[in-house]
């Protein structure tokens, strides 16, 4: 019998796996974040808001936040495409680390095995706001109401999938590490 995705993706969750996908989320997230990178020339442009930081807010919003972007547009339609490897990193970590703590409280095959769902929907909601709002910025899309609540929708939902999904990440690895430091050796 061929093996679901899910099960697929907890078995295959290891600590080297997770180390190596959380870490270079760190570091990407540093660049990215703190240091002189399109995002944050980006934000500045804003005035230290736009579009993905805002959940569920009025649609006409999008457009005055893109509009005071100015020069920065550039940036900030860079900074859609830069995003996606920030999306496969984000899942993998958030994968890796919810697997490995199924697999060391021995529930990977009981429902909560259907939390890997979360990074799923992070992602690709991730996905469809970075194509609306770059499309936005260029101008390739006009920001009409509904489309925008299409792109705020996806925005909602990203945050309340991705950081559910990243919280479980990095509490399946620390009680996989907690089982591993204090489990009983033979």
């Amino acid at each position: 019998m061929k093996k679901g995705w899910i099960t697929r993706q907890i078995e295959a969750a290891s600590p080297a796996g997770f180390i190596f996908w959380f870490a270079v989320l760190v570091v990407y997230s540093f660049w990215a974040f703190a240091m002189n990178s399109p995002w944050t020339r980006a934000m500045e442009a804003a005035g230290g808001v736009l579009p993905e930081t805002k959940p569920g807010i009025p649609a006409i919003e999008p457009v005055r936040t893109l509009q005071a972007l100015g020069e920065a547009t550039g940036d900030y339609i860079f900074w859609q495409l830069l995003d996606f490897p920030y999306v496969v990193m984000s899942f993998f970590a958030a994968v890796f680390g919810m697997g490995l703590g199924l697999k060391a409280l021995r529930l990977a095959q009981s429902p909560l095995r259907y939390l890997l769902v979360l990074p799923v929907i992070y992602a690709v909601c991730e996905l469809v706001e970075n194509a609306f709002l770059a499309s936005f910025a260029a101008g390739l899309v006009q920001p009409a109401e509904g489309v925008v609540l299409v792109q705020q929708f996806a925005t909602t939902l990203k945050f309340a999938s991705g950081v559910p999904a990243s919280l479980l990440g990095v509490l399946g690895a620390l009680i996989a590490l907690a089982a591993f430091l204090f489990r009983k050796r033979p």
